[in-house]
């Protein structure tokens, strides 16, 4: 029983995925990274939507190098172009390519042209 027990544990340590790694703003996103644009939905017209949105444009596989920053302008930039969501914050997520698979992402950030708590 007690093996059972221990192997199952094993598992389940080896399903949890490591957290993101942190994007800084002069970190490089290598070519064929995919560069996702995540949004806090707040809606006033629909509050039990609201919650962390991927907005509808996104980077499949990233032509060039890209750092940090260049990325989070990205994302302001078409965040405003995403005129089907209302959106306050935002973040960045970007998965590397393979072999490494793995996350990274930046700060949530307020969206620019959006004075927060402002009537």
């Amino acid at each position: 029983m007690k093996s059972c027990l221990c192997l199952l544990a094993l598992f389940g340590l080896l399903a949890c995925s490591a957290p993101p790694l942190w994007l800084n703003d002069h970190d490089v996103i290598p070519v064929g990274s995919r560069v996702e644009f995540l949004i806090w939905h707040d809606h006033p017209a629909r509050p039990k939507q609201s919650g962390w949105r991927e907005s509808n444009i996104h980077i499949a596989s990233l032509p060039r190098p890209m750092t940090g920053e260049e990325a989070r302008h990205w994302a302001e930039g078409v965040g405003v172009r995403d005129a089907k969501m209302a959106w306050t914050h935002y973040y960045v997520l970007v998965t590397l390519p393979k072999p490494e698979r793995r996350a990274m992402r930046t700060a949530m950030y307020p969206r620019p042209a959006v004075v927060v708590g402002a009537k």
